[in-house]
């Protein structure tokens, strides 16, 4: 999933500026799209990306992709369509549209751009960093989050990829809330001092979020 592309970032980019306009991002179990502008573009009150899409800040969601970004795609019936495929290294039988934008959309009549924000693979350094940020042993860290010590150690020292426990571990890193939610389920066996820490970084990290 490394190379999985999970947005399209969207700037605005002028002569000597550059500015984070907002995403575009999909929701493949309900097959819908959502574009939102960043909350420094709204304040900026700068031009809206397309007509569909004025400066709100409400995502937009649509079922199909929104015009404005159906209209920087080639047609390809042009008859530089393979050329342009070539020149950014991608098929010309290449379907998905955040590919499609990153490369031979990118650039276009306006001065938006389109850049690609991709997926990272969780890996056991990531876990290892998560596991110290929360000044947890591993006794206690497969304590607070169910996992066999026997287990979190193969992974950690990359005697074992640990996949379907890995997915678990990824979401309370990306999903604090549901970290912090764990944690209390299961953190009666763990020091009141650590438990304090644990409590601290977790909701620090939840109000960044926001």
């Amino acid at each position: 999933m490394d190379n999985t592309i999970i947005a399209v970032v969207v700037y605005l980019e002028r002569r000597k500026t550059r500015k984070l306009v907002g995403k575009l991002t999909r929701d493949l179990k309900n097959k819908t799209y959502i574009f939102q502008y960043d909350r420094g573009y709204l304040r900026s009150k700068l031009i809206p990306l397309g007509p569909e899409l004025p400066v709100s800040r409400k995502p937009y969601q649509s079922p199909i992709l929104f015009e404005s970004f159906v209209d920087r795609i080639p047609l390809k019936e042009n008859p530089s369509y393979k050329d342009y495929c070539a020149a950014t290294g991608i098929s010309p039988q290449e379907q998905d549209p955040f590919v499609l934008l990153t490369t031979i959309a990118r650039r276009g009549p306006s001065s938006f751009i389109f850049e690609a924000e991709r997926e990272k693979m969780f890996t056991a350094a990531n876990l290892i960093a998560f596991r110290q940020e929360l000044q947890l042993t591993r006794k206690e860290f497969s304590i607070a989050f169910e996992v066999s010590n026997k287990t979190l150690y193969s992974i950690e020292k990359n005697q074992s990829t640990g996949k379907e426990v890995m997915k678990r571990l990824e979401l309370y890193v990306r999903f604090p809330e549901i970290a912090l939610f764990e944690f209390r389920r299961n953190c009666a066996q763990i020091h009141i001092e650590k438990t304090r820490i644990v409590e601290q970084v977790l909701s620090l990290k939840i109000k960044r979020k926001k």
